[in-house]
């Protein structure tokens, strides 16, 4: 696909990117909710900026060889680069109006995603390959693979301090089968866990992981 940029003072009608439902999709819609943030345009800003960051030593890989590639394949976008200088965090960057207006299509919304309790899109909710493929997309960046003290074997575990979110995790795991343990925490961001080895193991085979932070560590 031809790479789409902004001109520069461009006034041109936003255009979409992309126009169909796709598991590809579905899973950039994942990654925009665990790790995105698309920024609201103040008015007289040409600020259309969307942005996923992730950790410099760890998430490396997966952003600048997973999903750049990925956005390039569905929106003809490619990301820039930064490193912060003062933190382990590496960001991809871009200012696109028309990636902007797409993603807002699709179901998601500029600015703060706690303050807007953000969710899963519904059209996701209509082919189970959407749905797997977003689950895939939030684990991948808000998600952890790390061992149980107390097992032999490694955990997949998800937080959120988004009810909406939380909420729609859990039924995407119900729809798809799988059991998954109570919320709990102490503060407003709470977690669950896919801890039964039987499940893993569906979800390995099923789901499975695009980050290979994750690919690395799981073990069952």
């Amino acid at each position: 696909m031809k790479k789409i940029e902004d001109k520069p003072k461009s006034r041109l009608k936003p255009i979409l990117l992309t126009k169909k439902y796709s598991e590809e999709l579905a899973e950039f819609i994942g990654i925009m909710l665990g790790d995105g943030n698309i920024k609201l345009p103040k008015k007289g800003d040409r600020g259309y900026r969307i942005r996923i960051c992730g950790n410099s030593e760890t998430d490396r890989d997966y952003l600048l060889n997973y999903v750049n590639p990925l956005s390039i394949k569905l929106f003809g976008v490619e990301f820039s680069i930064y490193y912060h200088p003062c933190s382990k965090a590496i960001y991809l960057t871009k200012s696109n109006k028309h990636l902007y207006y797409t993603l807002l299509h699709f179901g998601l919304k500029p600015g703060n995603k706690k303050i807007n309790s953000v969710s899963i899109p519904n059209w996701i909710f209509s082919n189970k390959k959407y749905i797997k493929a977003c689950i895939r997309g939030l684990l991948d960046t808000d998600g952890s693979v790390s061992k149980h003290k107390n097992r032999n074997y490694t955990l997949i575990w998800f937080k959120s301090a988004i009810p909406n979110l939380r909420k729609d995790f859990s039924n995407s795991m119900d729809i798809l089968g799988y059991r998954i343990a109570k919320w709990t925490g102490q503060t407003d961001t709470l977690q669950t866990c896919i801890a039964a080895r039987g499940m893993l193991r569906k979800y390995k085979e099923e789901i499975g992981f695009s980050n290979p932070k994750h690919e690395r560590k799981f073990m069952i």
